[in-house]
C-alpha cells in the first residue's frame, strides 16, 4: 500500500467550484507513479528497462465532491498482477470522507507497444503493494 496527499488548488475546479472530473484521474496517476518511484521503478527506471505501463481501463466512482483547499488522502494498492497486466485499486478520502474509488487496469509494455511479460523482480516490488 501506498499514500499519497495533495492539496486541491483552485486551477482544479469546474464552474461548480467542485475538483472537475478529469482531474481525479491526473491524481490518481500522480499517486501511481509516486508508489512506482518509492519501488525504485519509476517512469524513467522502466524506460531505460525497455517497458512502459498503459492504461486500458479505469473504473471511477465518484461519491462526493473536493474543492479548494482540502487535503485529500490517496491511498494506491494492487489488488492483482498477471502474465502481462495488473489492477491498481485506489481510494481518494478527505479526513474520514470516502470521496472517490477506482479501479485502473493496466498492461505490461515494451516500448513499441507490445504486451510483455512483467519480470519477477518488478511483480515482486508490485507484490509489496497489496
Amino acid at each position: 500500500m501506498h499514500q499519497t496527499t495533495i492539496q486541491v488548488r483552485w486551477g482544479e475546479l469546474d464552474p461548480y467550484s467542485h475538483v472537475n472530473h478529469a482531474v481525479y484521474s491526473s491524481y490518481l496517476e500522480h499517486a501511481r507513479v509516486a508508489a512506482l518511484g518509492e519501488l525504485d521503478r519509476g517512469m524513467e527506471a522502466l524506460t531505460v528497462s525497455g517497458h512502459r505501463i498503459v492504461i486500458v481501463r479505469s473504473d471511477v466512482r465518484f461519491r462526493a465532491s473536493a474543492t479548494a483547499g482540502d487535503e485529500l488522502l490517496i491511498t494506491t494498492r494492487i489488488s492483482e498482477v498477471r502474465g502481462a497486466s495488473m489492477v491498481w485499486h485506489q481510494t481518494i478520502d478527505r479526513g474520514k470522507d470516502r470521496i472517490v474509488e477506482a479501479h485502473t487496469h493496466a498492461a505490461f509494455v515494451s516500448l513499441g507497444g507490445r504486451p510483455t511479460r512483467i519480470p519477477d523482480d518488478l511483480r515482486e516490488a508490485l507484490g509489496t503493494l497489496t
